[in-house]
């Protein structure tokens, strides 16, 4: 490279002397000096490499002298401290500096900017960055996401008040968003990612920005089933954003692997001209069961059902019951609690609670014990099916046709959901990091 730089070996920083910690605004726009105690410049950015699991190394400074910056390696600096900095030579390169592939600066791309807390899983933002030294130089340690940081940051150093508190999380347990660095070439790593819940993922994708969101989608693609999780849980308005950045195959392929009922709203929520295409690339499975969820209004219990459920004929054994129970792979979790009885050609009979089935003679016939017989149709509005499930306890609530035949399952879950305030879902730890 032009400004001559070499590359440092990335090893594990040694702590100590952990009380000479600086914080990243201390010494940002400070005088540089020589060993004679001459100002030659002005510290305009600190540079390191990220590394996934690792604390970033400082591998120099961006130094303004005079008109230009310049760059001013490690090896070069004698001290680093509040105000200033020293350094161990009179001679510097006077080539422009250059960003060289993978690399970070502080200032410009982290300070003041979001990251993902991967501990708490939540959106933080970085008011100030803490420097910490090792045998080998500086690294990054963590960041100060306290209001008083951000005051820091933005009072001119002579006007500061003497704010110490910090709020400081460990670097090993963020993780920035480096979408807009083109040269990081670094990207959200999916294996941080899997140990959040999707809901958390959701959560984070609906506080950041635009770019931020795609950054993370973009993370997970490799994962389809964690994609379609994360689309489950996104707010109708970020689906739709998202979505629209696939192809009409990867939307396709997102709508599969979600559940039907969240497949069809979001299905309806594309243009028009989109949903043909993208219906017809999904397998006949999924499309049998969109089909009988569209003819629903979204606020009828048609609309709300899951079309999977665990259902056993009349006749069946408890065992036979549990087995189908045991052996499902497509009915939501939360209504994996309940098995439905229905007659030979679908007429619905009843419910029963698995808890209640584990306790019976194994031997029984299901429909000799006591079941719930309470549903109602599919053209049966929110309100109906709410005041049903919460008169008679219930935690699954059947759906029928006209004809009573069983064609799907509401679940608590579902009235919950339909039931939190739009207010509620502002998610403001997430948007703030509070």
């Amino acid at each position: 490279m032009s400004d001559g730089r070499q590359d440092a070996s990335m090893d594990h920083p040694r702590h100590h002397h952990e009380k000479r910690r600086l914080m990243l605004t201390q010494v940002l726009r400070s005088p540089v000096l020589n060993p004679a105690g001459t100002e030659v410049g002005r510290v305009e950015d600190f540079i390191v490499k990220l590394a996934d699991g690792a604390y970033p190394p400082v591998k120099g400074l961006k130094v303004r002298v005079g008109a230009q910056d310049v760059f001013v390696g490690k090896d070069l600096i004698e001290r680093l401290e509040p105000g200033g900095v020293r350094l161990n030579t009179h001679t510097l390169r006077t080539e422009a500096f250059q960003r060289r592939p993978g690399e970070v600066l502080l200032a410009a791309d982290v300070l003041g900017r979001h990251l993902v807390d991967v501990a708490k899983g939540r959106i933080v933002q970085a008011h100030d960055l803490v420097l910490a030294p090792s045998v080998d130089g500086w690294y990054l340690a963590g960041i100060d996401r306290s209001p008083q940081a951000m005051l820091r940051r933005l009072v001119p150093r002579r006007g500061r008040p003497d704010l110490r508190r910090h709020v400081i999380l460990d670097w090993k347990d963020v993780q920035p968003f480096v979408g807009h660095v083109p040269t990081a070439k670094l990207l959200m790593p999916l294996q941080r990612l899997r140990r959040l819940h999707p809901a958390q993922i959701a959560d984070i994708v609906e506080g950041a920005s635009h770019e931020e969101g795609q950054e993370i989608i973009e993370a997970v693609e490799s994962d389809p089933a964690l994609t379609a999780d994360i689309f489950e849980e996104l707010d109708p308005e970020h689906q739709v954003e998202f979505i629209k950045s696939k192809s009409n195959e990867d939307a396709a392929q997102i709508l599969e692997r979600m559940a039907p009922d969240d497949a069809a709203d979001l299905l309806s929520e594309l243009d028009q001209e989109r949903r043909k295409p993208v219906f017809d690339m999904m397998s006949a499975g999924q499309q049998h069961k969109l089909r009988k969820l569209l003819q629903y209004h979204p606020t009828t219990a048609g609309g709300m059902m899951s079309p999977d459920y665990v259902w056993v004929i009349r006749g069946a054994t408890v065992d036979m019951a549990l087995e189908a129970v045991r052996i499902d792979d497509k009915t939501p979790h939360q209504l994996l609690n309940t098995v439905f009885v229905t007659e030979q050609e679908g007429r619905y009979v009843g419910s029963i609670g698995v808890a209640d089935l584990l306790k019976a003679d194994h031997t029984s016939r299901v429909d000799d014990l006591q079941l719930t017989n309470c549903f109602v149709h599919g053209n049966a509005d929110f309100v109906d099916a709410t005041l049903m499930m919460a008169d008679y306890n219930l935690t699954a609530l059947a759906v029928t046709d006209a004809a009573e035949n069983l064609i799907g399952a509401i679940s608590s879950d579902d009235v919950i959901e339909a039931l939190v305030p739009e207010e509620w879902r502002a998610r403001v730890e997430a948007s703030t990091g509070v």
